[in-house]
């Protein structure tokens, strides 16, 4: 965990009794909300983090010696109605989400500005209303590393180049060649035959030896 940590935070989080918050950064379409699992609000990084009123918890943060897309869940405690909304209306899938973790000194006033600790994307969001736990809405963010599990669904064709890129014609002539004889051997610039041209139309070619 010390890894990235400055002296200081390292120092507060060696003590018998420390205490930690963990930030989140959730940028949904419509706009970024900024939110931490204690109480109250903290400053930092020019903006306004809200309490435990938004943000209840946090899943754990894994990380391993395998190259692996580990996820996190996010639990947010009430409906708030800019949350709800977001969750309800918009297009929030793959929208980034960052997770800091801070240190809290004896005033409850952070140690430094919070470390990094995660980043990734929004998959899935789920309310439950008059559950047990109450209202709430549970988010699942998948790591930056998920993305090599998706398929970029391109295909090598003039048409897929042509809408990434309107000037390169690197594809254009793909579908000439495609299927075409090739009669190895020949001397002459006609080695290559239409693929619309049958077995019996190609020329015997002599051979050179």
């Amino acid at each position: 965990m010390s890894r990235g940590l400055s002296s200081a935070v390292e120092t507060a989080l060696s003590q018998q009794h420390v205490a930690i918050v963990t930030f989140a950064k959730l940028e949904f379409p419509s706009g970024t909300v900024y939110v931490h699992n204690s109480i109250g609000t903290y400053n930092w990084d020019s903006q306004d983090w809200l309490g435990v009123g938004d943000l209840g918890a946090i899943g754990k943060v894994q990380e391993g010696q395998d190259v692996s897309p580990y996820a996190i869940t996010l639990t947010l405690n009430g409906l708030d109605p800019t949350i709800s909304s977001a969750a309800l209306t918009e297009d929030y899938f793959m929208h980034p989400v960052t997770v800091w973790l801070g240190v809290l000194d004896e005033n409850d006033e952070l140690i430094e500005d919070p470390s990094q600790i995660w980043a990734g994307f929004m998959d899935q969001m789920n309310i439950t209303v008059g559950a047990d736990g109450g209202d709430a809405i549970q988010l699942i963010a998948e790591s930056e590393l998920s993305k090599f599990d998706k398929s970029a669904n391109l295909m090598y064709t003039n048409a897929a180049q042509q809408a990434k890129s309107s000037t390169d014609l690197f594809f254009s002539h793909l579908h000439k060649i495609e299927g075409a004889k090739i009669a190895w051997g020949a001397k002459t610039s006609g080695s290559i035959v239409p693929p619309d041209l049958d077995d019996d139309t190609v020329p015997a070619r002599r051979s050179a030896f």
